[in-house]
């Protein structure tokens, strides 16, 4: 097994001049020096914000990765607000911590979608659009032509068993709490939690998380896989979308039985503002 990579300093990504913070963005993305010319009019910008677009982690084996999608903005003189996207993740093969600066929405997605290819099977962030607020003119992240969907690969029998770091730790109880605490009429009834009698064992993950600003206010969203192993060695998944899309703000837990139920609940109503937003 490789050994851990080791850790490095936390990239300070807010605070200072805005010049100062383009300087420093473009200083560690390896393809800063190349980009930098387009961004000429950024270095005299007025304000900058960072806020964390989308990020996925993977505990291993045979080592933890993770990928983090930030989303800078430039407020410029003439009014205009110049849009970055920042991407971070140590899915290479020495472990290392690498930065990517993208001025182009579409390239950001290609860029993100190949990061996360690392991640083995169909992804949360890949499915998910790339801007669900996009600037005007722009166009959601394509799709890479010639490339198989990973959705459409057949389940391998063992894989996901193998990738999780099951936890023999009361896993019915835990099932009963989690199915408790949703807020949503259609969250899985009795005849899940009946299923959920013979777990186990249990592990929780995190998909993803995206957070933004929705009628003037910071929405945040995350998306929690809830995986139990049962007796007979199936596997049965709950998911667990907690958000802040309440009238007061206060976070709130919705369980569904798939992730598609899921993230439509996170894309189509809490960032899009549809109906029960």
């Amino acid at each position: 097994m490789d050994p851990e990579p080791a850790q490095t300093a936390e990239v300070v990504r807010s605070g200072g001049r805005p010049g100062e913070q383009l300087a420093r963005l473009l200083a560690r993305a390896e393809n800063g020096t190349r980009i930098a010319r387009q961004l000429a009019e950024a270095r005299f910008a007025l304000m900058h914000y960072c806020g964390l677009q989308s990020c996925r982690h993977a505990k291993g084996p045979p080592r933890g990765l993770d990928r983090r999608t930030y989303r800078h903005s430039f407020l410029l003189p003439d009014g205009e607000v110049l849009v970055l996207w920042e991407l971070e993740h140590n899915t290479g093969p020495d472990g290392r911590v690498r930065h990517a600066v993208f001025a182009d929405r579409d390239d950001m997605a290609l860029a993100e979608w190949a990061v996360d290819t690392a991640f083995g099977g169909a992804g949360g962030p890949a499915e998910l659009p790339s801007d669900p607020w996009p600037l005007p003119g722009g166009t959601a992240g394509p799709a890479v032509p010639g490339e198989p969907d990973p959705a459409d690969e057949p389940p391998v029998p063992g894989r996901e068993a193998y990738r999780r770091a099951y936890t023999e730790n009361r896993s019915p109880e835990h099932a009963r709490r989690l199915l408790r605490r949703a807020s949503n009429a259609n969250a899985p009834g009795e005849d899940v939690l009946l299923q959920l009698h013979a777990a186990i064992a249990h592990d929780i993950s995190i998909v993803t998380r995206r957070s933004s600003v929705i009628g003037g206010r910071l929405v945040s969203w995350a998306l929690y896989e809830h995986a139990f192993l049962l007796l007979d060695g199936g596997e049965l998944s709950l998911w667990e979308i907690d958000h802040t899309r309440t009238p007061d703000g206060h976070p709130v837990c919705e369980v569904y039985p798939s992730r598609d139920a899921a993230l439509d609940t996170a894309v189509r109503r809490i960032e899009a503002g549809g109906a029960g937003g």
